[in-house]
């Protein structure tokens, strides 16, 4: 089993005296440079010449150019998307890197798949909380925190470890504990989830509207009675708070007996096989190719993928629920 830890596993006095730089401003790197400061770090935020910026001047956040923020850092904290993060790395991390500095990463995809080969004569660590941006800041004002996970690459110092473990505490992911992992497992299995439990809810939605509408069931009944009265909402809420198999308490003698009797013929066995080839693709760096001949064409397939399933008849009829509720004034 992984190793947990705790608040009292946390030496806080790492990180004293020593400054943070946050690279990038978005909801992540926002989020956690703010609980960092508010933790008592040194914090000071890099980021290039975009609207971001006067996110950071209205947080009263310390704001440099990129590599003058990394150049001050005794840790480097990269908070920026995967597909950005080589050239940024290359071009004003690396050359502004102190000797000894730690670079600590929320995603270990650019450099398990070598896109980032980073120096030897720093710590590379890895901090990642499980919880959106917006979550990270407010789980920490409110006190109730998030679980996160940590790992040390490379470790120089003898304290890689240490460091993270600190990071995690100051960004508020280890009220609930964090997890040690490695890059390659951080990435594998986030990947993995992404693929296999999102295409497996879309998919699961197209299908079964599509099985209740042919039998002659209301679109927009069927479309509510799925997913978008926002009744999973707070399944999911439940399954958090007492377990998937716990929140079943909550349905009714048929609803239960009908979603466990249900599950070897809904997801067979054989489901598996297929399961096994999208780990396999991830593993051997076939998806990192994948994607990055999608980078390449500016991200064309994917508006591709999202114009081609918009037009299925369970997201129209979506879209039909949130006017009339409301809340296709909802932004993401």
């Amino acid at each position: 089993m992984a190793r947990r830890f705790t608040s009292d596993d946390v030496n806080r006095s790492i990180l004293q005296g020593k400054t943070i730089a946050v690279i990038g401003y978005g909801n992540q790197g926002r989020s956690q440079a703010l609980n960092l400061r508010d933790s008592g770090a040194s914090v000071v935020i890099g980021n290039r010449d975009d609207e971001y910026r006067d996110a950071v001047r209205s947080d009263g956040m310390p704001l440099f150019d990129i590599g003058e923020a990394v150049a001050q850092g005794d840790i480097v904290m990269c908070i920026l998307p995967d597909e950005v993060q080589p050239d940024v790395y290359r071009d004003q991390i690396e050359p502004n890197l102190r000797e000894g500095a730690a670079f600590c990463m929320a995603h270990g995809y650019d450099i398990h798949f070598g896109l980032i080969e980073p120096r030897a004569d720093i710590d590379v660590i890895l901090v990642a909380p499980k919880m959106i941006g917006d979550g990270v800041r407010g789980r920490y004002v409110s006190g109730e925190g998030f679980v996160s996970i940590v790992a040390a690459h490379l470790d120089r110092s003898g304290q890689a470890l240490d460091i993270a473990v600190a990071l995690a505490d100051g960004i508020g992911g280890l009220s609930q504990g964090c997890w040690e992992t490695t890059f390659e497992e951080e990435t594998v299995t986030d990947l993995f989830g992404e693929q296999t439990g999102g295409a497996g809810m879309i998919g699961s939605l197209m299908n079964s509207f599509d099985v209740l509408v042919e039998a002659g069931y209301d679109p927009e009944v069927v479309a509510l009675e799925l997913f978008a009265s926002g009744e999973l909402v707070e399944v999911q809420r439940a399954a958090h708070s007492i377990g998937v198999l716990g929140q079943l308490a909550y349905h009714s003698p048929a609803s239960r007996y009908g979603q466990l009797s249900r599950v070897p013929r809904v997801v067979p066995a054989e489901a598996q096989d297929t399961l096994r080839g999208i780990l396999a693709e991830i593993r051997n760096g076939e998806f990192a190719r994948e994607l990055a001949q999608v980078e390449d064409e500016h991200y064309k397939p994917i508006t591709d993928l999202l114009a081609k399933y918009s037009q299925h008849p369970v997201f129209q009829t979506e879209a039909s629920i949130r006017h009339a509720t409301g809340r296709d004034k909802d932004q993401a």
